[in-house]
């Protein structure tokens, strides 16, 4: 995937990160989902826009595995975000790395390498997709339908 780079398909897709999980809903497709591990460090990259390369290496540094299945994983996991149209590819320019996870004593400490997995939860579909707040406004905020952004509460 060379340097691509990804976003979170805002508005449409909102996000939180909570004790290393990432809990992720498609306002369009009433799905919401989720990973843990290197999946959520993956998805807090993306939103840090970080590029392919920078990502890979991140996970390189911060994990204990074979290269090959690092970058096997991660084009998998990108693949698969693709596919549920929770990022889109972008032209922006890179933003600058910086990589927070080592031990606190200063050296560098790697974590084992669990493959990511994306969890797809369709149960509350019809009910996300019913609620009369669907609309969202540019930062992802749900406002009442017929609300115009930017109108005053």
């Amino acid at each position: 995937m060379g340097d691509r780079q990804f976003v979170i398909s805002a508005p449409g897709v909102v996000s939180e990160i909570i004790d290393g999980e990432v809990v992720i809903m498609s306002l369009t497709s009433g799905n919401y989902y989720s990973s843990d591990n290197a999946g959520a460090v993956i998805w807090e990259c993306i939103n840090q826009g970080n590029t392919f390369s920078d990502i890979e290496r991140l996970m390189l540094g911060r994990y204990d595995a074979d290269a090959t299945d690092i970058t096997a994983a991660l084009t998998a996991f990108l693949a698969r975000l693709l596919e549920e149209n929770l990022v889109r590819e972008t032209t922006q320019t890179p933003a600058p790395v910086a990589d927070h996870h080592h031990a606190a004593n200063g050296s560098p400490s790697k974590e084992r390498f669990i493959t990511p997995e994306l969890h797809v939860y369709t149960d509350m579909q019809d009910l996300l997709l019913l609620d009369p707040i669907h609309d969202v406004d540019d930062a992802g905020w749900p406002r009442p339908k017929g609300d115009t952004p930017g109108d005053p509460p």
